[in-house]
């Protein structure tokens, strides 16, 4: 299989399993809406999310997994690579056990003060087993690394449709039974089939011994010098999203919370696909940056904004214009509040995309300084704003309070590499970007005065943007012919 076409295939199947898990969640979350209620759903966004604060324990090592991966493969050092595996998953074990062990309590004590007194002994049922999918998932993490370092995404990506195909199955039998206690049941089967599914497929395709002792001290000094900075990073984002969840639990209740948990879910879909597709480059961006010549006039950065720019527009602004028509059959009324958070984040994760391929450039070349200042900046908005505007404002001052965050830390993070490089590609077709901008805006604004024509933009919101992308294309091409 030629690179160009193993590329294509890991872009299409990183974000065909995104989609796939998108499509999942949708029926999943209205299945439990209607089972369970929004304060129920509402507990257990905030329950993952404090769970989510063992996080502290990840050094990034599944993403350096992939840069030192796509390293040893280039530069034809395969023996490296069962020593890289087996050191990352002991680092991980080493790290992860004691401070989901020190979590525990603390969730506890977090999830006292912010939930609803009726629902804490609920919540303190959830707690033990989340933690156990953010371990379980951490160590599929790093197995999962191996196949992408090698460009094997679609592989990685099957094993996680497939997980996610049990979660759903196994959720809408387990709900009825057991109520919501039986989704994080199944959350862990989900995890533990990621993990076993991982191992095998990497120790065949790779022929070595997952259970054999590999441990490199030299390996272990690398991951720990490139992960250290990850370090900061997880701990400036403990308090980004999951502190938002909880002030939001906090300052507008379960139900609030449980509205912004269905409309970040649905923005977080489309973000991850992109985001997804986005991350089976990085061995390109690695072999790029080692590279000293046949360099091509575009950088796999420029190119890579561009797409991100052209299909972050169209499918956010096409669920805005359909947003009244997804909370009548998602929720089964005209929900204002959730029409309304779509609105905020669409906006605040457009920006946060076109940082994605800026993200990606800086850990492939090891520069994480700048992502780790943007977090930091992050976090410093979000906690001082948060209660600020929380106290004023209730829940919606939290959703604001984390789109200026959003906004600010991925601006910060795109003029780290300078906006020159990034928007060169994009620079080529400016008339044809802002024609496409301005379709897609103006048909958003119009299905908010229109609602009962929201089809109607929908549709032409699709075919302008077709159009213009296609004519702009066939320009391009007709004076080099």
């Amino acid at each position: 299989m030629d690179s160009t076409k193993k590329t294509l295939i890991n872009v299409i199947t990183s974000g065909g399993q995104v989609a796939l898990v998108g499509l999942i969640y949708y029926f999943l979350y209205k299945f439990l809406l209607d089972e369970l209620g929004i304060k129920r759903l509402g507990v257990w966004s905030v329950v993952m999310s404090a769970s989510s604060l063992a996080n502290l324990a990840d050094l990034g090592i599944a993403t350096s997994m992939v840069r030192f991966v796509a390293l040893y493969d280039y530069q034809k050092n395969m023996k490296r690579i069962p020593h890289l595996i087996f050191t990352g998953v002991m680092l991980n074990l080493i790290i992860f056990i004691p401070i989901c062990l020190i979590i525990w309590p603390s969730a506890y004590f977090i999830l006292e003060n912010i939930i609803e007194k009726d629902y804490i002994d609920l919540a303190h049922e959830l707690l033990p087993f989340s933690l156990i999918c953010v371990l379980l998932n951490s160590l599929a993490g790093v197995y999962g690394s191996l196949l992408d370092g090698f460009r094997k995404n679609y592989l990685r990506n099957f094993i996680f449709t497939l997980s996610s195909v049990i979660f759903f199955l196994l959720s809408f039998w387990s709900v009825k039974k057991y109520g919501l206690i039986g989704v994080v049941w199944s959350q862990v089967i989900q995890s533990l089939v990621s993990l076993v599914l991982c191992i095998l497929v990497s120790a065949k395709l790779f022929k070595f011994n997952p259970l054999k002792w590999r441990w490199n001290s030299y390996i272990f000094k690398e991951i720990f010098s490139y992960g250290i900075k990850f370090q900061v990073t997880s701990i400036t984002g403990i308090l980004n999203e999951p502190v938002t969840k909880i002030l939001l639990a906090k300052f507008g209740g379960l139900a609030f919370t449980g509205y912004y948990e269905m409309a970040n879910k649905l923005i977080m879909q489309i973000r991850g696909v992109i985001v997804s597709a986005n991350q089976s480059l990085i061995p390109l961006l690695v072999k790029e940056s080692v590279e000293s010549k046949n360099k091509t006039y575009f950088s796999v950065l420029s190119i890579s904004f561009a797409a991100v720019f052209v299909v972050a527009l169209i499918s956010l602004s096409s669920i805005n214009i359909i947003s009244v028509f997804i909370s009548e059959i998602w929720i089964g009324k005209h929900e204002t509040i959730f029409i309304n958070i779509l609105l905020f984040l669409s906006i605040c994760m457009f920006i946060n995309l076109l940082s994605a391929p800026t993200y990606f450039s800086l850990i492939s070349t090891s520069k994480l300084n700048p992502v780790i200042q943007s977090q930091l900046l992050m976090a410093i908005i979000n906690i001082t704003l948060g209660f600020i505007l929380g106290n004023i404002f209730k829940g919606y001052g939290i959703v604001f309070v984390w789109m200026i965050v959003v906004i600010v830390g991925s601006l910060y993070l795109l003029n780290s590499v300078g906006f020159k490089n990034t928007f060169s590609f994009l620079q080529k077709y400016r008339t044809s970007v802002f024609f496409l901008f301005t379709t897609c805006i103006l048909n958003v604004a119009l299905s908010w005065l229109y609602n009962d024509s929201a089809y109607v933009f929908f549709i032409i919101n699709i075919c302008l943007s077709a159009s213009i992308i296609y004519i702009s294309l066939i320009y391009k091409r007709e004076p080099s012919s």
